[in-house]
């Protein structure tokens, strides 16, 4: 494998594509890495971040440059070329437009925004900056997602009719994520993802939900929060006839599981293991024993990097970046379909517009 460092080195005049990244959490700290360790043309001249401690893990972890308490800040203070925006879902609104006016591009992590009304500002802001705009659903750059997604549109399992697909995490995300009035809810920050697989696996749109939750893990969190659930299981109807299932769960003690099933008329395609390595290991006193994946930046370590790298291209040869903004608006039409379902106990539609 090249080393990337000389990679970088060797490039001597050709212009490299200059990053900000907006929030250096834990997903900051990916996608940071990636652009400064994993792609050549990449470079990351600026980060947005008020919290001081987490700026600082940032430079210790990946590389000291300038930081800025807000993107007008860093706007007016340091020369890029695009945002990643890693921040809370509330203020993805107002990031996109700021970056947008200023002519930045926008790789924007799940999900999308808080409303409907919010995504149309985004892609009005975005059309009228004349800047490309990448949503981060990073499975559909997983190379086993990838795959099925080439054995579907090539006939392999016939027509589908049905998709399984669910996201179970280790622990609980931040505090904001866990008031579904400053994120959707569980079904928003952990089964986005789950959403737009059921979209793009099938080829077809969602048109009816079915949704119920509850709190089995996290009582406190249900009493602070009514609307908390941390289990949810979701029934989908496509246009396309198909039926669906997602089921999300978070926290979970076993590790970080991610997995889809397609059944089609003619075969059944299953993505995605718990296991974080083919390894298994057998003694009669431990039965049979496998490491199973106990993180999302691992599983789908170069899914991220992927997914990136493919942004990066787009930039610099003008191409349309995928998933679009109109992908994160549909996964977020659904999801909202659904938490409503859950606090009306009915079937809804989805409505993929305000």
């Amino acid at each position: 494998m090249a080393d990337i460092g000389n990679l970088k080195k060797g490039l001597g005049s050709m212009e490299t594509t200059k990053f900000c990244l907006v929030g250096a959490g834990r997903t900051g700290l990916v996608h940071g890495r990636n652009i400064v360790h994993g792609i050549a043309a990449a470079e990351l001249t600026a980060i947005v971040e008020p919290d001081a401690q987490t700026a600082q893990r940032f430079f210790e972890e990946v590389i000291e440059c300038r930081c800025f308490p807000t993107l007008g800040d860093a706007i007016s203070g340091a020369e890029f070329d695009a945002v990643v925006i890693c921040a809370p879902t509330f203020v993805h609104k107002e990031l996109t437009v700021t970056a947008a006016r200023a002519g930045k591009h926008i790789f924007c992590e799940k999900p999308i925004a808080l409303t409907l009304d919010e995504c149309v500002e985004m892609a009005g802001a975005v059309e009228q900056g004349g800047v490309l705009f990448q949503m981060g659903f990073m499975r559909r750059y997983d190379s086993s997602f990838r795959e099925a997604k080439s054995q579907i549109d090539g006939g392999k399992i016939g027509e589908v009719m049905y998709v399984r697909t669910f996201t179970r995490g280790p622990g609980l995300p931040p505090d904001w994520a866990c008031n579904p009035e400053t994120s959707n809810g569980m079904l928003a920050e952990v089964n986005s993802h789950d959403f737009d697989c059921v979209r793009w696996l099938t080829g077809s749109e969602i048109v009816e939900v079915f949704a119920q939750a509850g709190t089995f893990k996290c009582p406190e969190l249900k009493q602070r929060y009514p609307l908390f659930y941390d289990n949810a299981v979701v029934t989908l109807r496509m246009h396309s006839g198909a039926i669906a299932t997602i089921h999300g769960a978070c926290p979970v003690s076993y590790g970080y599981d991610a997995r889809a099933e397609v059944l089609g008329t003619e075969g059944l395609l299953e993505i995605g293991s718990l296991r974080s390595l083919d390894v298994e290991r057998c003694r009669r006193d431990e039965g049979i024993v496998s490491p199973q994946s106990l993180s999302w930046r691992a599983l789908f370590r170069e899914a991220y990097l992927e997914e990136l790298r493919s942004f990066v291209d787009c930039i610099r040869s003008g191409k349309q970046p995928a998933p679009t903004l109109e992908d994160g608006q549909k996964a977020l039409a659904a999801v909202i379909a659904a938490n409503q379902s859950i606090r009306e106990g009915r079937p809804v539609k989805v409505t993929y517009q305000p």
